[in-house]
């Protein structure tokens, strides 16, 4: 089979190769999925450059030492080892380390079944934005008429988080990189949009403006450097800040004075560790239920364009072209 694998850690465009590996076997309770689509994540090139909370897993595969990569991904059941229910030709998703290759085995409560009607370029994006935007807001813990501040505001997660904010009641203010992506987010139908363009002071001004009399109560931030220092001074006293990804590489600075004086607080969020505290009826509950919105439209997984597997460096070229709105999906 093909699979995209890297040597060592860098530059996912310099250290990722396509190769031929073997088969992966299917010991009991697992299954081996025969992959269609995958989604391309910020984490994915994080991982390969080494800057990721989970280690590599670095194997011997011939002549080389070698880790996969890939968090997610869509397709079917191939085969079905000892004691699986799931069933040769079951469209399912999966979120296992190794998707970016043709084959994969993973354990039968890592498969999460797909409805016949959503399409596998969709189903590929199941088990990481959704979770990590129901779960993020269930975190916070906001009541109807508090505001939120996003950065990253036309990513995937944040339009999921601003849809499912909505019906709770509760505000979204849309902190854009400059006027190009503001005006992109209200085309959009984002209805509280700051530009980061201009001085600090008056883009704080304008964010405090947008959230109205009660302040904004939380930050959700995956980007961190000056867009995470003005949403972190956007906050109102007490209010918190949840770092959920580092987009622009740069640390997210800590002004001494708003967390003693102010009262604010700064805390981090990976979704593994989430997920690992829910009990499996509430993880039951959570898939159910995002299953029906990604089918019913409920939440938007736009996708902007597929590339196979052997053409890794366009698409990754894609990935980090600024102004994307969908995801890029690896085929083959």
């Amino acid at each position: 089979m093909r699979a995209l694998v890297f040597e060592h850690h860098g530059d996912p465009v310099e250290s990722l190769l396509l190769t031929e590996m073997p088969l992966p076997d299917t010991p009991a309770g697992t299954v081996r999925l025969r992959l269609q689509a995958r989604p391309v994540n910020p984490s994915d090139v994080m991982f390969v450059k080494g800057d990721y909370g989970r280690p590599a897993p670095f194997t011997r595969v011939g002549g080389s030492t070698v880790s996969p990569i890939g968090f997610e991904g869509a397709g079917v059941v191939d085969q079905a080892g000892p004691g699986v229910r799931l069933e040769p030709g079951a469209r399912v998703a999966v979120a296992v380390t190794g998707t970016w290759q043709e084959y994969v085995t993973a354990p039968e409560d890592a498969v999460i079944p797909v409805p016949d009607d959503l399409p596998l370029d969709i189903a590929c994006q199941f088990t990481v934005n959704p979770f990590t935007a129901h779960l993020l807001l269930a975190d916070l813990a906001v009541e109807p008429g508090d505001a939120i501040l996003l950065t990253a505001s036309t990513s995937s997660v944040s339009r999921m988080i601003i849809r499912l904010a909505r019906d709770r009641g509760v505000r979204c203010v849309c902190l854009a990189r400059d006027t190009e992506q503001a005006s992109r987010l209200r085309d959009l139908g984002a209805e509280h949009v700051v530009s980061a363009d201009g001085g600090d002071d008056a883009v704080v001004h304008r964010a405090r403006d947008a959230a109205g009399t009660g302040g904004v109560a939380a930050a959700l931030d995956a980007v961190g450097g000056r867009q995470g220092a003005l949403a972190l001074r956007c906050l109102r006293d007490g209010g918190r800040h949840i770092v959920y990804g580092s987009m622009s590489g740069h640390p997210l600075p800590l002004p001494s004075f708003d967390l003693i004086f102010r009262g604010v607080s700064v805390e981090g969020f990976w979704l593994p560790q989430h997920m690992e505290r829910m009990s499996p009826p509430a993880l039951r509950e959570l898939t159910s239920t995002i299953a029906r919105q990604l089918t019913d439209h409920t939440l938007e997984a736009p996708v902007e364009a597929h590339y196979d597997l052997s053409r890794i460096h366009d698409a990754l070229a894609h990935h980090l072209r600024p102004g994307r709105l969908g995801k890029i999906v690896l085929t083959g």
